[in-house]
């Protein structure tokens, strides 16, 4: 059923460009408004995460015996495609490049923030560091757009991959209390330790694996936030990447583009490598 259920969120991304109408996040808005005068951070957290996923379980449960399973089914792909990331990852690469290959870097700066929370946080001094953000960013939001969600929910169901969503809505609100985006961040760098892991090592299977692999070993036991861990794993995977020290010119928006491309790249070959794992295990 999960490889069904991810073939056909992966089609609906396609059309789409996101989730679509399923990514609705203003009913998450209200219910964590109703959660505001609980006392407790922990408790805040608890409440607006648990709640959701309990009822989660508890309907697919109800309706497992429906049908021969297909509301759980439908359910299931309407909740794999609620937990995808949000936003249109290849239209805004698009913006971003653009801009970037015109030397309009104030408007490079506009699309990338659209990526790059560091961005919108600090800013970018150069036009270097810009693309060092934007790269970093590409990695993570690869990554957590697609990765993290698809293993939970391959590991463990459906409201896994909805508890990861949530968590990342709340770590990444910026209306929310710092205390309680600090344990929401908290919780899900656990839920990323795993899978960021299993995807650096899918980047050295399919990059250059003695370089890549001897990256992901050093950070195995990594305390790193998953953006830098992958931006550091993912580019000893490629063959394409900027000489040390800043580039001047034409050439280094020809490079800078084809490396951010290149990151492109990875992360669909990266995939592919998942789905293929889906679907030998869902046949063993």
């Amino acid at each position: 059923m999960e490889f069904f259920a991810i073939l056909i969120a992966w089609a609906a991304v396609q059309f789409w460009g996101s989730g679509g109408v399923i990514q609705e996040d203003q009913w998450f808005t209200r219910y964590r408004a109703m959660t505001s005068d609980i006392g407790s951070s922990t408790l805040r957290l608890l409440v607006l995460v648990a709640l959701p996923v309990l009822s989660v379980f508890a309907v697919l449960w109800l309706l497992g015996p429906l049908l021969f399973g297909l509301p759980v089914f439908l359910l299931s792909v309407a909740l794999l495609l609620y937990s995808l990331g949000r936003g249109d990852f290849q239209i805004q690469l698009k913006l971003y490049l653009n801009s970037w290959q015109r030397g309009d870097l104030e408007g490079a700066y506009q699309h990338g923030r659209g990526f790059s929370t560091e961005l919108c946080e600090t800013g970018a001094e150069d036009a270097l560091q810009l693309h060092l953000s934007v790269r970093k960013a590409m990695f993570y939001q690869g990554f957590e757009r697609w990765f993290a969600v698809v293993f939970w929910f391959v590991l463990a169901g459906p409201a896994a991959a909805l508890a990861y969503r949530l968590l990342f809505l709340l770590a990444n609100d910026g209306q929310l209390r710092q205390e309680d985006r600090d344990w929401a961040a908290v919780a899900l760098f656990y839920l990323e330790w795993l899978p960021v892991r299993l995807l650096g090592f899918a980047f050295a299977i399919i990059g250059n694996f003695d370089t890549c692999i001897s990256a992901w070993r050093e950070h195995v036991e990594s305390q790193q936030p998953s953006a830098e861990i992958l931006d550091d794993v993912g580019m000893k995977a490629l063959s394409v990447y900027l000489p040390e020290g800043q580039v001047d010119g034409e050439q280094f928006v020809k490079l800078a583009t084809e490396e951010l491309l290149a990151v492109q790249h990875l992360l669909s070959r990266s995939l592919l490598v998942w789905v293929c794992v889906v679907a030998v295990v869902q046949l063993i």
